[in-house]
């Protein structure tokens, strides 16, 4: 988690997601929107803005968990 609230999300591989995709994880709930893409090309970080402000449990699920661009 960021100090304005988003969370950063290293990506598998070097296929790069394209800012404003919708972020979802495993069970298929949207988590939020890629805001930014940057950092090293074979292997690039996503700034991901929630949908709405995270409770620090609901951050806890998310840290660690495995998240999909749709």
């Amino acid at each position: 988690m960021t100090p304005a609230g988003n969370f950063t999300v290293r990506a598998s591989g070097p296929d790069v997601t394209p800012e404003r995709s919708r972020v979802a994880d495993d069970r298929g709930d949207v988590r939020g929107v890629v805001v930014r893409v940057f950092g090293p090309v074979a292997r690039p970080y996503y700034s991901v803005r929630p949908r709405r402000a995270l409770t620090p449990a609901e951050g806890m699920r998310v840290l660690g968990a495995t998240l999909w661009a749709e």
